[in-house]
């Protein structure tokens, strides 16, 4: 018989990714609102998710099921300056 029973750590990969949708869903939803208002609550909404995408990350890294290796110090610089150019706007 095989076992098809989802572990704690098929949970766990599910709700990152769930997290991970809605916070593409709501960044796609923040640019596009017309209305500051509304835009506002997406944002709210985002960072809101953003915090608890962490909690979920931190549970899933602290039992060794999502390890990331260290970026080195360079390729850290080499980021930052990336992103710090001003992006061309047509």
């Amino acid at each position: 018989m095989n076992n098809t029973s989802m572990t704690d750590k098929d949970i766990m990969m599910g709700v990152l990714s769930d997290y991970k949708l809605a916070v593409e869903t709501l960044s796609h939803a923040a640019i596009e609102a017309a209305n500051e208002s509304l835009k506002r609550d997406f944002i709210n909404a985002l960072n809101s998710t953003f915090e608890e995408q962490k909690q979920v990350w931190n549970a899933i890294n602290q039992r060794g099921w999502y390890s990331v290796k260290p970026a080195q110090m360079q390729d850290i610089q080499e980021t930052k300056n990336k992103f710090r150019q001003p992006a061309g706007i047509m």
